[in-house]
């Protein structure tokens, strides 16, 4: 479950922005992001390492619930990072839980006295964020102090300016940490509204496309930190939306027509990232799998 979070989050500082929330995360401008794998013997991967203009490096955690000895994985996220860079870390975590924020943020023994910054997003006034030219600021205003759906009326202009597949992954990043508060369906039903997001007026499509969605982000982000972020990045998320949706339209297809035949295969191999946006709609209305894909 709060996979599905990590990866709409770091979605959104993934990408170029400059506002309150990047800036109290990485304390200054992102000029490289590093790679988090780490060795097998070691169970958990670090959601966002970071180096910055003044050459620092900051480790980014996103938590969206309270974890029981939370310090203790931080703290080996702390050992392996400077071993591995060879530099301190600054460590900092979002938290985005709806229950108050009860994990500890350091630990002491007689040997050791370490601890890291824990940023609680319900600290944030919704307004501040929504007022923000990044929209990374405008999505977290959904879980900041405020009311929800007051925000989301204030973010649901701006989606509609966005382009299609900037509005895709906007509105579907949306939906995906709207879950945390537990108010998805009311996000999901509002972006239906005003045709974001038609496929949610089916609550078996629903959690589809947002598994989809997820699989396809973290392809791409893979993708990209392998091949360099300033090359790799933009094409692997690409890459990784344009084969989720792919996907989902072709399990789509075949629930609705039965196999696919060839020469359909063909065109959804080959098909743009608007074709398959309007292929997404109009399977909603049209009778035959020709006139879907025509």
């Amino acid at each position: 479950m709060a996979q599905r979070y990590d990866v709409s989050l770091k979605s959104l500082f993934q990408r170029e922005g400059d506002g309150l929330i990047r800036r109290v995360l990485f304390g200054s401008r992102v000029t490289e992001l590093l790679s988090t794998e780490q060795p097998q013997i070691f169970n958990h991967r670090a959601d966002m390492v970071a180096r910055t203009e003044d050459g620092k490096l900051r480790h980014v955690e996103f938590q969206a619930a309270n974890e029981t000895a939370f310090h203790f994985r931080m703290l080996e996220y702390y050992a392996y990072l400077v071993r591995t860079h060879e530099q301190h870390v600054t460590q900092v975590v979002l938290y985005l839980g709806r229950e108050p924020l009860r994990m500890e943020n350091r630990f002491t023994s007689e040997s050791i006295d370490y601890r890291f910054e824990i940023v609680s997003l319900r600290d944030y006034d919704a307004a501040l964020l929504l007022a923000s030219d990044d929209w990374a600021d405008n999505a977290l205003a959904l879980l900041a102090k405020g009311e929800p759906t007051m925000a989301l009326e204030t973010l649901l202009p701006r989606l509609r300016a966005m382009q299609n597949d900037e509005q895709n992954w906007a509105a579907a990043t949306l939906l995906l940490l709207s879950g945390i508060l537990g108010v998805e369906q009311i996000v999901g039903e509002r972006l239906e509204e005003v045709g974001m997001i038609n496929v949610m007026e089916n609550k078996v499509l629903g959690p589809i496309i947002q598994q989809k969605f997820e699989q396809g982000l973290e392809q791409g982000l893979e993708q990209g930190l392998e091949q360099g972020l300033e090359q790799g990045l933009e094409q692997g998320l690409e890459q990784g939306r344009a084969k989720g949706h792919r996907e989902f339209l072709q399990e789509q297809l075949v629930e609705k027509f039965g196999n696919l035949p060839p020469w359909a295969a063909r065109r959804l191999d080959a098909a743009s990232s608007e074709a398959l946006h309007d292929w997404a709609k109009r399977i909603l209305r049209s009778e035959t799998l020709e006139d879907t894909l025509g």
